[in-house]
């Protein structure tokens, strides 16, 4: 019976007709796909829309942790740290690193059931508690509004992946699909902070395992066959990527969450950049060059400091005891330089403002300011880390580089150099924000979110764009090079004997 409803079927196909078995079986198929779309909408928007409402209330938080802290709130047009006496920053500081150590001492506690889950393990699928990650959280967006020098976008990032792992639960989804919209959810929560949807879309990508790419990688390490069986290989590592699979899904639940946000808080610019020309010449390609170079170096540098100070951060009592002293530092230091608190939007404001006037860039001591400014900024940055606490570097490695960037600006229009090129013409601001990309891209060795960020956060021209990419290739390649030197020579000197003994 089976087999001759078979034959009839195949030899209505074969004449171009088609009877109701097929009709029905191509209607379900029609059916079936329009569900999968319809779900695949429907979870993206409500996983954006509920990660834009985390991250509202998050920032709600966070304004009226500064409000307490220091009477105003902290935007484009107004830096909270200015102007204040003394004692505001030191308790500011103290009081929120205190309080904070003695929550993350009970938090880490037991170490049997690790209470913290980071995102990557949250990706890989270890669930995320509930009342232990709120609590993270706000210890996060606390510390930050209280002026401590840490950036605070891991804080949304962490409540939008426990959220979309805990939806996933509910609707009993695949594992595969758990991983992509916890991804996913995870680059909303930067998108929904920053206004970033195309960064938080890189950044969601990023977190899925990177042996499954888009093929190309495949496609570079065949070893028999010819370039079109390898071409076709790789052609179907892309159709099985599961980042081709999280594309959507990210893009979709960034954007969503952006929009949400920008609905419910009326953010404006996240900073306030005058007016300015960035006009492509061989003089700004030299000086693109030159930033990416140092900025590589840096970057390199500040890497270093971030891995090693959150592998090495201290736990238990040591942490009760050091956590209130980095606090106490920070608003001791903030007394005369009130830039290097908070996320570092302050110090990236001021080096911005400093290039709107090249006349200001070009002074010594301004420059000697900004430099000291940066270096006090990843020495606090990396002492917070060291002693126990939690929290982002994206903006300290953004103010850095703006910072690095004005200061070579002003050594190659005051010096000597200048009898060789003509800068007059080259925007300091536009330097300014590509020594911004190019540090974050060192420092966070994630070219291509650092120069998409950096670009939707000052709304950067085309050509700026441009030459944005270039210096970060440039940091990447530095920064690259370096490590592998530094490697190499490690693995070959009497460092590598004494660690083997």
């Amino acid at each position: 019976m089976d087999s001759s409803a078979k034959t009839k079927h195949e030899s209505c196909c074969k004449f171009g007709k088609f009877d109701k078995f097929g009709k029905f079986c191509k209607s379900c198929k029609l059916f079936s796909f329009a569900i999968l779309v319809a779900r695949f909408i429907a979870s993206s928007v409500v996983l954006g829309v509920l990660v834009a409402l985390g991250a509202t209330v998050l920032t709600l938080i966070f304004y009226a942790v500064q409000y307490l802290a220091f009477g105003s709130i902290e935007s484009a047009e107004n830096t909270v740290f200015l102007g204040l006496p003394w004692y505001r920053y030191v308790l500011s500081c103290t009081i929120a690193m205190t309080i904070a150590s003695l929550a993350w001492y009970f938090l880490r506690k037991k170490e049997s059931s690790p209470r913290i889950v980071t995102i990557p393990q949250a990706v890989s699928g270890s669930r995320m508690p509930i009342f232990s990650t709120i609590a993270h959280v706000l210890l996060q967006i606390g510390i930050v509004g209280s002026g401590i020098s840490i950036g605070r976008e891991v804080a949304p990032r962490e409540l939008a992946a426990m959220i979309a792992q805990r939806c996933s639960s509910i609707f009993n989804v695949s594992v595969k699909t758990q991983r992509i919209l916890v991804a996913s959810a995870a680059g909303a929560g930067l998108a929904a902070v920053y206004h970033a949807p195309l960064a938080g879309t890189v950044l969601s990508l990023g977190l899925l395992n990177k042996t499954q790419g888009f093929g190309f990688y495949a496609w570079l390490n065949r070893e028999n066959g010819s370039a079109v069986s390898a071409i076709v290989n790789a052609l179907k590592n892309v159709a099985r990527s599961e980042r081709l699979r999280c594309l959507p899904f990210a893009l979709v639940m960034n954007y969503v969450a952006a929009f949400v946000v920008e609905f419910l808080l009326h953010h404006s610019r996240y900073y306030n950049i005058s007016q300015f020309s960035c006009v492509i010449s061989w003089q700004i390609c030299v000086l693109t060059v030159v930033v990416g170079v140092v900025c590589g170096l840096v970057g390199y540098v500040f890497r270093l400091g971030i891995i090693w100070c959150r592998t090495h951060a201290l736990r238990g009592m040591q942490m009760l005891c050091f956590m209130p002293v980095a606090g106490l530092v920070i608003g001791v230091a903030a007394c005369w330089f009130p830039h290097i608190m908070g996320n570092g939007r302050s110090l990236s404001q001021l080096a911005f403002s400093i290039a709107s006037f090249p006349y200001m860039a070009e002074n010594s001591h301004i420059v000697t300011i900004l430099l000291l400014l940066a270096l006090m900024k990843m020495l606090m940055t990396v002492l917070v880390l060291r002693y126990g606490a939690s929290g982002g570097v994206l903006q300290p490695s953004i103010s850095t580089g703006a910072c690095f960037g004005v200061i070579l600006y002003a050594i190659f229009s005051t010096s000597g150099f200048l009898q060789v090129f003509d800068i007059s013409q080259v925007s300091a601001i536009s330097v300014a924000i590509i020594g911004a990309a190019s540090l974050l891209a060192s420092s966070r060795k994630a070219p291509i979110m650092a120069w998409l960020l950096v670009a939707e956060l000052v709304n950067a021209p085309f050509a700026l764009l441009c030459l944005m990419l270039f210096a970060v290739i440039v940091s990447s390649c530095v920064s690259n090079c370096v490590s592998s030197c530094v490697e190499h020579f490690t693995s070959h000197s009497c460092f590598a004997v004494t660690r083997t003994r």
